[in-house]
């Protein structure tokens, strides 16, 4: 046949490439066709296989069982997405232009709040919120036994320190090291805590700090929510604070900013943040709800850190241009920032954590952007659709992308845990964690080098 050098030609690395059936008008040999020394073991030379090769022959043509098996144990236990700040210390000082800032107005864009193909796909977030109306009619203690019984690692929560939130600072901890940084021998550590649940944050860095071979002092603000401030007494080295309105009422932020920075006039550290919401990622509306915390506190951490200091907080929804916006607000003033899905977390919750490393720019103009933002919201003058250009913010791609990914896998993480949650038939005595659960506790515990679990527990 002569070469037709139009033709198309197909390789292995080719996308369009596909394996071809091949036909044959022959048919197979027939065995009756071989001759005998091949069809009988026996040969001419009266050749016949010992007994151990039969058996092994037999072993090897036998059908493999697959043995069961547990689930692998992760000891990282965590999605990690790190977006380095490739603008510098100038992109906060160009956010106060007027190509970037005028977005900020008093018209409502209900876009703004609504999820961006750019960001997550909004289909699967649809599923998300059907199971979770799915799971709302379940009783509650039936959901709570089938979300233990599913959670691989819920058994971490047993730790010693007996404290969800400070198990929770552990392991970022053990991932970024946003404390472990600061733990020089002889040094004093000046941290800020927004809220943590029953002061869980400081409860960690204080018993951090007292693991430090050379001993080592803290300092600490804790604001306490409205839900935390009976819980939290005072200590020489934790200063309280509340007030009734908590962090949403911008007089509370001035007075609070005053307190640290006349305490501590170079600024702080580290300032880790917490929502006052119940963690179970059931209540869709709260979840939304959660950047008015991440407004406030980040209003909060950038007035009071100190140059090249932390900022660790939490978030649930990021899948709208405004919690987007938000996020590249706090990112233009950092040098890295990390975007962590605990498997220590609820699995049917969106929760991840946000860890912003080395303050670099100037964020004066940031702050006061967010606190006139929360400002107008707290008199009911503004509800709030966007904070800067969404325009500017989805053209970095550099940005949106390690947004979009880390989104996109929460959520399918999400999405696998409600379905199972919702599919779970609860055995009616199974209440306490099973042997896998504390296994895998007691090697996360040990690998972080946090406290095991309790030994009652384990009795």
């Amino acid at each position: 046949m002569p070469f037709d050098e139009n033709e198309i030609l197909f390789t292995d690395s080719d996308p369009e490439y596909r394996n071809t059936r091949l036909e044959s008008g022959i048919p197979p040999p027939s065995l009756s066709t071989l001759p005998r020394p091949i069809r009988n073991v026996r040969a001419k030379n009266g050749y016949e296989p010992s007994q151990q090769q039969q058996q092994q022959q037999q072993q090897r043509s036998a059908p493999i069982t697959a043995m069961p098996s547990q689930p692998k144990v992760d000891i990282s236990a965590r999605l990690l997405f790190v977006i380095n700040n490739q603008h510098g210390s100038k992109l906060a000082e160009l956010l106060a232009t007027q190509e970037w800032s005028r977005m900020m107005s008093d018209k409502d864009d209900v876009r703004g709040r609504r999820t961006d193909e750019r960001l997550c796909n909004s289909g699967l977030l649809q599923s998300i919120d059907k199971c979770k109306q799915v799971l709302a009619q379940m009783p509650p203690n039936v959901v709570d036994r089938a979300c233990r019984a599913i959670h691989q690692y819920a058994a971490v929560s047993q730790s010693a320190l007996d404290n969800e939130a400070a198990i929770m600072l552990g392991h970022l901890d053990f991932l970024l090291q946003p404390i472990r940084e600061y733990m020089q021998p002889g040094r004093l550590l000046n941290y800020v805590d927004l809220g943590s649940h029953k002061h869980g944050f400081s409860q960690y860095i204080r018993w951090r700090a007292g693991q430090q071979s050379g001993g080592m002092k803290t300092q600490g603000w804790y604001f306490a929510s409205s839900v935390s401030a009976s819980d939290t007494p005072a200590s020489k080295d934790l200063r309280v604070f509340a007030e009734p309105g908590g962090i949403l009422d911008p007089r509370n932020i001035e007075q609070f900013v005053q307190v640290v920075r006349g305490d501590c006039a170079d600024g702080a550290d580290v300032v880790v943040a917490d929502s006052c919401l119940d963690g179970s990622g059931l209540n869709a509306s709260e979840e939304k709800q959660q950047y008015l915390f991440t407004i406030a506190q980040a209003a909060v951490a950038l007035r009071v850190l100190r140059r090249g200091g932390t900022f660790v907080f939490k978030a649930f929804e990021a899948s709208t241009p405004l919690s987007a916006e938000l996020l590249f607000l706090i990112y233009a003033c950092f040098e890295r920032m990390a975007i962590v899905r605990s498997s220590v977390s609820q699995i049917t919750s969106s929760e991840r954590y946000v860890v912003c490393n080395r303050l670099n720019a100037d964020p004066r103009w940031v702050s006061s952007h967010l606190l006139a933002a929360l400002a107008k919201m707290h008199a009911g003058q503004l509800k709030l659709s966007h904070l800067v250009s969404w325009t500017r913010v989805s053209s970095d791609k550099h940005f949106i992308e390690p947004v979009f990914r880390s989104n996109m896998a929460i959520a399918q993480m999400q999405l696998q845990s409600l379905n199972a949650v919702a599919a779970y038939k609860q055995p009616p005595s199974s209440s306490s964690y099973s042997k896998h659960q504390i296994e895998t506790a007691s090697a996360c515990l040990q690998q972080w080098n946090l406290p095991a679990i309790k030994p009652s527990l384990l009795n």
